[in-house]
């Protein structure tokens, strides 16, 4: 009986252990795409409004310039 529990507790420990090992996998895909997503938005930004001799505080400057008019003027379907 005593060796049943410890089996099934084994079981448990094991099944935890992949459980947050699974989680850990998720958590660092979803960084991952995070990462390249904001790398690409960076570099279409950089491309389309003319960014590169920029310093991070004056690409701050432009994007808050236009932000009011890209929210109030952006298609229906890009809207959520």
């Amino acid at each position: 009986m005593k060796s049943d529990i410890k089996k099934i507790d084994n079981k448990i420990s094991k099944l935890e252990m992949q459980k947050k090992i699974i989680a850990r996998s998720l958590k660092y895909d979803k960084r991952k795409k995070r990462t390249h997503r904001l790398i690409q938005i960076g570099a279409l930004a950089e491309k389309y409004f003319d960014l590169y001799k920029l310093d991070i505080s004056d690409v701050e400057e432009v994007f808050s310039q236009f932000s009011n008019f890209v929210k109030s003027n952006k298609l229906d379907k890009h809207k959520k």
